[in-house]
């Protein structure tokens, strides 16, 4: 009787690690698991001018950290931007923005929600943003259009230009 116990025991013991594993495969595999959503808007977003026109502050930052996740109304991931230069609005010292999409778990998996397949914004990297909001409920960006990565000096002053241009010339949105 204890030889049929014990090799009871050293079974489930095996069946247990086989199962661990497969459940730690299965983890791994779905980790890299992603989303995309698709935005449908009501200003041509590829206009600079009406991007402009819709946004409330148009600034140049550093991504500092990432600063969580939200569900609320919609999956977004926040950051901690050093704002560097103004082009519009009020935007000044340390802000939030808004990211549409992140990381979300259902069960044990991880799953990475890209809004219009927009990456996330990466800590240390330099983007120009268009956004809407203010410093208390943070700024949010047109995923692909609203943040504009800035690959060096003179790419800084090309989209700087680019949207002291659009600026100047914006095309105010009959949505604001």
């Amino acid at each position: 009787m204890a030889n049929k116990s014990n090799i009871l025991l050293a079974f489930l013991i095996v069946a247990g690690l086989l199962g661990a594993t497969a459940c730690l495969v299965q983890v791994n595999y779905f980790d890299n698991q992603q989303g995309i959503a698709h935005i449908d808007y009501v200003i041509n977003v590829s206009d600079d001018r009406e991007l402009v026109g819709s946004s409330s502050d148009i600034f140049i930052g550093k991504v500092i950290e990432q600063d969580g996740t939200s569900t609320e109304p919609y999956l977004q991931t926040r950051f901690s931007v050093e704002v560097i230069e103004t082009i519009k609005g009020n935007a000044t010292g340390n802000v939030i923005v808004k990211q549409f999409g992140g990381y979300e778990y259902v069960f044990v998996w991880k799953y990475l929600t890209l809004a219009e397949d927009d990456e996330l914004l990466q800590p240390g990297e330099t983007y120009l943003f268009v956004t809407r909001g203010d410093d208390e409920s943070g700024y949010t960006f047109a995923p692909t259009y609203g943040n504009l990565l800035i690959e060096d000096q003179e790419d800084h002053q090309q989209k700087k230009l680019r949207f002291q241009k659009a600026f100047a010339e914006e095309i105010p949105s009959r949505f604001s």
